[in-house]
C-alpha cells in the first residue's frame, strides 16, 4: 500500500497541493480525478518520486520515500512501472525492442531471457503478432498495449498511469481500461491512474480521490460516486454528458 500524509506543494507563490491525505490500495485501480489544474498530475509525480513535496510524507509500505537515500530510491524505482500519456514508445525500436528496453538497462538477463519475457508480455496484452513492427505501424490502442507491456516488464509492485486513454476512441479506451484492471488484480499491483475520463472512472474506479483546487474533498469508489453529496464533484461529473444523463435518470 502507498500512503500519502499531509503532502503540500507550491510553485513560487502558487499553492498546488494542500495537506493531501490518501491511501492507495494494492490489487485495485486507484484514481486521481479532477478538472485541469486541480493538482492531480503534480500529486502523481510526487508519489512516483519525480517531484519532491514541500512537506508531508509518502509511504511505500513501512518505508517513507522522502527519507530514503539514493540507493533506496533506486531500488524503489525498480519496483515502479510507468504508462505515459502518449505511450512514449521509441520510434527506432521494434515492438519487441520497446518491451525489452527496461530489461536492457535494469537486469543482467541474457538476450534470450529478455526476448522470452517480452514475448510473454506481448501475448498477455494481445499484440504477440506485432513484435517486429515499429510504433508508427500500430494504431493508438495497439501502442497503448505495448506501453502497458513495457510498464510491467520487470514485475512492478506499483503501476502509474497518466491519462491512459488520452487520444483513444471510446471503444478502444474501454478495452484498455479492462486490460489495466485485469492486470492490476491478477498481479496484485497497486495501480494509480490520473484521469478525467468518466468511462474509466465508472468502469474500473475501485478507490477514487477527487481533487478540487489542490485538496482531496471526496473519496469513494465507482459505486458511490454518482450519489456523492459533494457539490464540486457533482459539478465536475455533470460537465460530462454521460454522467449528466445517468444522474438525471437516477433522480
Amino acid at each position: 500500500m502507498i500512503r500519502v500524509k499531509d503532502v503540500r506543494k507550491s510553485f513560487g507563490e502558487k499553492t498546488v497541493l494542500k495537506d493531501i491525505n490518501m491511501n492507495f490500495e494494492p490489487g485495485k485501480c486507484n484514481m486521481l480525478i479532477g478538472a485541469s489544474g486541480s493538482g492531480k498530475t503534480v500529486l502523481m509525480n510526487i508519489i512516483s518520486g519525480l517531484v519532491e513535496p514541500d512537506s508531508g510524507e509518502v509511504w511505500y509500505g513501512d518505508r517513507e520515500m522522502t527519507g530514503m537515500n539514493r540507493e533506496e530510491k533506486k531500488m524503489l524505482h525498480q519496483k515502479i512501472g510507468m504508462l505515459f500519456q502518449g505511450s512514449a514508445l521509441f520510434d527506432f525500436r521494434t515492438v519487441l525492442g520497446n518491451v525489452m528496453f527496461p530489461m536492457d538497462f535494469l537486469t543482467d538477463w541474457s538476450k534470450a531471457e529478455k526476448e522470452e519475457r517480452a514475448r510473454y508480455l506481448l501475448d498477455k496484452v494481445n499484440v504477440k503478432d506485432s513484435e517486429d513492427k515499429y510504433p508508427d505501424e500500430l494504431s493508438g490502442g495497439m501502442q497503448k498495449r505495448v506501453g502497458i507491456a513495457r510498464a510491467i516488464a520487470l514485475n512492478p509492485t506499483f503501476l502509474f498511469c497518466d491519462e491512459p486513454n488520452s487520444g483513444l476512441d471510446p471503444e478502444t479506451a474501454i478495452v484498455i481500461d479492462h486490460l489495466i484492471s485485469s492486470l492490476t488484480k491478477e498481479l496484485g499491483i497497486t495501480t494509480i491512474m490520473n484521469t478525467h475520463d468518466l468511462n474509466s472512472i465508472m468502469e474500473i474506479g475501485d478507490n477514487i480521490g477527487f481533487l478540487y483546487k489542490g485538496e482531496i474533498i471526496w473519496q469513494g469508489d465507482r459505486h458511490s460516486i454518482l450519489s456523492a453529496e459533494c457539490p464540486q464533484l457533482r459539478e465536475f461529473l455533470c460537465s460530462n454528458t454521460l454522467a449528466r444523463n445517468i444522474i438525471d435518470k437516477s433522480r
